[in-house]
């Protein structure tokens, strides 16, 4: 109801970006997309109904006036023309298409684009939006071994049985049957079978392939209105360049397997190369009419293939896009998380020249690439089925994408979109090669330099015996430390005691909680533990504790109980001394830091 609404006169690129800048203002979140992403949301239909696959879709200036038109086919045999976001025409075609293309056959005032539809074994050529003509492809040649069995059986010189043998032996041997000797061979009941052998013995002459995929390839000028040509694949593995009037063969090439995709360049009359991606996993190059015979082998069956310069990029089922010279030479692969559903070259030629490679993911990404390199992903919310980059209105960076649920969506990419890649070489800073301003050598250094290389080996020796004796020292002072029971752990016959103190309170009472730990194997007997603190400013009730046993790896906790007779609150340090019966030197000793008392407070 809202495509009938629509004026049919509006021009699309207006629809279009008026649509686009619509979006572009929705909101701070979708601006903030929208300003890392080069595509801009143009129009979007979800109830098109059109699923088509990048084959089934072409953009053309169908009337010469500046204004390009989508052309899409579709699996019902259905053909529907897209006028910005209006449908402008529609027909139900006679066979499921295979492709489209748009080709223009002469050189005429205004360029009038002639479409082309491939079906089956034909092509439908429409002129005006009106059926024009149609091109037939050769039939194949059936082979003498098999049209001498099925002229026995038309004469009733063997049964139905005898020639259902013959043709099975002769597939064994290696002969090329038709497809109404396999349809006859897959039969297994004798009375299908002699319905059928009565059926099919006059049409076995007419044996006819089809066209897997279709090109347009240049004569003799490299313009976008210049005549051209159509490169047809087919199932019977020839490769058949038609002339500008689609009524003949120009060239006709076999190839070892069937053609799945095709990417022309060049000019037919000067020099042309066509790159052909087959069944068997391969990649084919026609030069000017002949195989060459450098041949590409991948590891998995393509899926896509675009000519991007002079490198081939080729898509395949192991969700690997690898990169290849024109001559064969591999140069790079790009490994992408999802399986790849289509891929298309961008390539911009009016307001500036670029190029970039798209990609269309299972997930419902779109990838942008810049060679090797990543420049953007956008993600949409369903499975592209198909894609096509071109003019679409009179916008030349448009991409149409078609989903599997039948939607149609269109995207134009920002005219301040960048695609190159930071030029930066991967390592240090630039700022490393720039040379220090160190100042020049005075006298006193060169003479400096001079003493140290001539005195190299006394001065090493003078440094290597001071370090020695400031071990030494270290250790003779680190030795006294453990002795007078200053360190964090004592040794005393055997035993090692490990002393901890924290004060809790706020003051003038305060309660110093000591935990002493036997580390050793051996137990300690009636170890005193003594609490000194500056009589002036602390009282200590019981400054002297006894422990009875320190049993080792027990910890064992004394709350000793202090309290601030300065008024003024004033502070100072506490001292934990663990002695011992059998010397006057204490095992272990602490320094507890007193925090400064708050007031007393008085009635």
């Amino acid at each position: 109801a809202a495509r009938k609404g629509r004026d049919p006169a509006a021009d699309g690129r207006g629809l279009m970006a008026a649509t686009a800048a619509a979006t572009n203002v929705t909101g701070h979140d979708e601006g903030e997309v929208l300003k890392k992403s080069p595509w801009l949301d143009a129009w979007h239909d979800p109830v098109a109904g059109m699923c088509c696959f990048s084959s089934f879709m072409c953009l053309a200036d169908l009337h010469a006036e500046g204004d390009h038109r989508l052309i899409m086919v579709d699996l019902k045999k259905r053909m529907r023309i897209y006028k910005g976001t209006t449908i402008q025409w529609q027909q139900q075609l006679l066979d499921v298409p295979c492709a489209v293309q748009c080709f223009y056959h002469e050189v005429a005032s205004p360029p009038i684009p002639t479409l082309a539809v491939a079906s089956g074994h034909q092509v439908f050529i429409y002129r005006y939006m009106r059926p024009y003509l149609k091109f037939t492809l050769p039939p194949i040649d059936v082979d003498h071994a098999e049209a001498g069995i099925w002229e026995e059986l038309g004469k009733e010189s063997i049964d139905v049985r005898a020639a259902f043998e013959k043709l099975n032996a002769a597939r064994e041997s290696g002969t090329v049957l038709s497809n109404i000797s396999i349809d006859f061979l897959a039969l297994e009941d004798a009375e299908q079978q002699a319905e059928f052998s009565k059926s099919m013995r006059s049409n076995l002459a007419h044996q006819q392939t089809s066209i897997t995929c279709m090109e347009v390839l240049k004569q003799n000028m490299d313009e976008p209105t210049a005549v051209s040509m159509l490169v047809l694949g087919t199932e019977n593995r020839m490769v058949y360049i038609l002339d500008s009037t689609a009524l003949n063969i120009a060239t006709k090439v076999e190839l070892d397997a069937v053609p799945t995709f095709i990417s022309v360049l060049g000019l037919y009359d000067v020099e042309y190369r066509i790159t052909v991606a087959c069944r068997d996993g391969n990649i084919y190059t026609i030069k000017n009419g002949q195989v060459l015979s450098s041949v590409i082998e991948l590891e998995t069956q393509p899926v896509g293939l675009v000519r991007y310069d002079k490198n081939i990029y080729v898509g395949c089922m192991d969700n690997v896009i690898h990169c290849f010279h024109f001559k064969g030479k591999k140069n790079h692969s790009i490994y992408l998380p999802c399986p790849i559903s289509c891929m298309s070259l961008l390539q911009i030629t009016k307001s500036r020249a670029a190029k970039a490679l798209v990609v269309a993911l299972n997930n419902g990404e779109v990838r942008l690439y810049n060679g090797k390199h990543l420049i953007t992903t956008s993600k949409t919310n369903e499975i592209v089925t198909g894609m096509k980059l071109g003019t679409f209105g009179r916008e030349e960076g448009s991409m149409v994408l078609s989903f599997k649920s039948g939607a149609l969506m269109v995207k134009i990419l920002q005219r301040n979109a960048n695609f190159e890649v930071s030029n930066a070489t991967p390592g240090p800073p630039p700022e490393q090669d720039i040379p220090l301003d160190v100042p020049k050598k005075t006298k006193l250094y060169v003479e400096q330099t001079s003493r140290e290389r001539e005195q190299a080996i006394d001065m090493h020796r003078t440094f290597q015996r001071d370090l020695c004796k400031l071990r030494l020292s270290t250790a003779r002072a680190y030795v006294n430390l453990l002795g007078a029971g200053h360190g964090p752990m004592s040794s005393v016959g055997g035993a090692q005691v490990r002393l901890n103190a924290q004060v809790i309170g706020m003051g003038p009472q305060f309660k110093i909680v000591v935990r002493v730990q036997n580390a050793g194997v051996h137990a300690l007997y009636d170890v005193p533990l003594m609490c000194t603190a500056n009589p002036n400013l602390y009282r200590i009730p019981k400054p002297c504790y006894y422990l009875p046993i320190l049993v080792p790896q027990q910890v064992y906790i004394v709350e000793i109980q202090i309290s601030c007779t300065n008024e003024i609150g004033g502070t100072d340090c506490a001292r934990l001394f663990l002695c011992s019966r059998t010397s006057n030197m204490p095992i272990i000793s602490a320094v507890v830091n007193m925090p400064i008392s708050e007031m007393p407070l008085t009635d």
